[in-house]
């Protein structure tokens, strides 16, 4: 086996394809950030030039929301700033990436049948179609496991298989929470400082994406991962949260409309 190339295998060719245009479009932002290199598409597999490195750690969070946050300034400057983000956006002939909520009400709604969350279905849909005020981003899966910290290169990006529009903050309270369930408890100040760190990459002050959202967020994550705790992740986010769930029925009740740019 070339040890070079690592296999990205999809379970249908419209799949992989929406992968491969994901990553041309992401590779085109100019962004600064480093990203394997696409070698190879063949029907239901993708080849990438294999990246040595460990993948992140609790204490890499603020290097990886640095990140995040200078990715999301690149695709803001190609014209993600005055997209709404509750509809599709074209990739400049590479497809197109859904919208923030379409593809989560439904899923979110079912996992709160299954799981216990400090938000309600009608908190839900406010905040889902409150996200069409707020700085438009975009999503793409933030895990520990898609970072890999090359030696040389700093942080590169892998996977690209989700990316939709997203509000700011949304893909740093993923990290946080994936983090948490990952590694357990994380302190709030290490959330703290990765916002801060994410905010100060993108671009726009703390006003235009507060705690208070990245607290919310961090729920929509918990219902959406809750069905991989005890096969991707191992600590349940309701054990680790690292503030009290009477501070997120407080930050929930009334989704705070932030500037757009």
């Amino acid at each position: 086996m070339n040890t070079d190339v690592f296999r990205k295998h999809y379970r249908t060719p419209d799949a992989a394809h929406a992968a491969a245009n994901h990553h041309t479009w992401l590779t085109g932002l100019d962004s600064g950030l480093s990203f394997p290199t696409l070698l190879r598409h063949r029907d239901t597999t993708l080849e990438f030039e294999h990246i040595s490195g460990p993948t992140a750690e609790p204490a890499d969070l603020p290097v990886i929301a640095r990140a995040l946050g200078q990715l999301h300034h690149a695709a803001r400057r190609h014209g993600m700033i005055h997209a709404d983000i509750n509809q599709p956006f074209p990739l400049n002939g590479s497809g197109t990436l859904a919208g923030f909520a379409p593809p989560r009400r439904e899923r979110l709604h079912a996992a709160l049948s299954t799981t216990r969350s400090p938000l309600s279905g009608e908190l839900v849909d406010a905040w889902l179609d409150a996200a069409t005020h707020f700085p438009g981003a975009l999503y793409k899966d933030a895990n520990p496991r898609n970072v890999i910290l090359s030696d040389s290169r700093g942080p590169v990006l892998v996977d690209f298989d989700t990316l939709t529009l997203a509000p700011a903050g949304y893909d740093l309270a993923k990290l946080v929470v994936t983090t948490a369930m990952t590694f357990g408890p994380l302190t709030r100040q290490h959330a703290v400082n990765a916002l801060h760190a994410y905010t100060t990459s993108l671009g726009l002050g703390q006003n235009a994406c507060p705690f208070g959202h990245i607290q919310v967020w961090a729920e929509f994550h918990h219902l959406l991962t809750s069905p991989w705790l005890g096969c991707h992740y191992t600590h349940d986010w309701a054990t680790v949260r690292p503030w009290p769930t009477d501070e997120i029925a407080s930050a929930a009740r009334t989704p705070t409309n932030t500037p757009r740019s």
